[in-house]
C-alpha cells in the first residue's frame, strides 16, 4: 500500500454502477424513486383517461357532493403544502426550503393520485385547462435538472419560471373552480 492510498481510501465500483460510456452511474436515475413513482402514476392515469376507463365505485363516490368537497379541499391542501418551498425561498429561508425539497419531490410524484381521487377524468372547458396545467406542473417537476442532467444556467432559469409560473396560474384556476362550484349549487 502506498502512503497516498492510506490517506485516500480506494472505492471499488461494480460494472453495474458505471455505464459503458464512462458517464455517471446508471443507477443514479434509479435512486430517484420519486421519478419512477410519478411516471408510473401518470402512465396509469393517462391509460385510464385516454382509454376512457372508469372505476364504477369511485365514480359513484365522486358523484357524492360531500365526497367532492372533501376530496377537493384535500387536493387544495396538497397544493398549498407544495407551495411551501417557494414561499420559504421568497422569505429568504433557503436552507429550510432545501430540507423540504425531497419531501416536495416525493409528494409531487403523487400528484396523479391526488387528482384521481378527486376526478377520474380531466373534464371540459376551463376544467380541462385546469387539468392540463396541473399535469404540466407535474411533468416539469418530474423532469427537473436532477433527472435530465442538464445543469446549464439557462435551463434552470427556464425550468423554475415554467414550474412556478404554471403553479401560479393554477392558483387562479383553482380559485375560479371553487367560485364556480359554490356559485352554481
Amino acid at each position: 500500500m502506498t502512503p497516498l492510498s492510506k490517506v485516500i481510501p480506494q472505492t471499488k465500483q461494480s460494472p453495474s454502477d458505471i455505464s459503458s460510456h464512462g458517464r455517471k452511474p446508471v443507477r443514479s436515475v434509479f435512486k430517484k424513486g420519486y421519478f419512477w413513482l410519478g411516471l408510473l402514476l401518470f402512465a396509469a392515469f393517462a391509460i385510464q383517461e385516454f382509454g376512457n376507463f372508469n372505476w364504477p365505485w369511485l365514480a359513484k363516490l365522486q358523484a357524492n357532493d360531500v365526497y367532492k368537497q372533501i376530496s377537493g379541499f384535500i387536493l387544495a391542501g396538497y397544493l398549498l403544502h407544495q407551495w411551501r418551498c417557494s414561499i420559504l425561498r421568497n422569505e429568504g429561508l433557503t436552507q429550510k426550503a432545501a430540507r423540504l425539497l425531497n419531501q416536495h419531490k416525493m409528494l409531487g410524484a403523487l400528484a396523479p393520485a391526488f387528482f384521481y381521487a378527486h376526478a377520474q377524468h380531466s373534464g371540459y372547458a376551463y376544467l380541462q385547462a385546469l387539468s392540463l396545467i396541473y399535469f404540466a406542473i407535474f411533468i416539469t417537476g418530474l423532469c427537473n435538472f436532477e433527472i435530465t442532467h442538464i445543469h446549464k444556467h439557462w435551463f434552470h432559469s427556464f425550468w423554475i419560471i415554467a414550474h412556478v409560473g404554471l403553479a401560479t396560474g393554477l392558483v387562479f384556476l383553482v380559485c375560479y373552480h371553487l367560485f364556480i362550484s359554490y356559485a352554481y349549487q
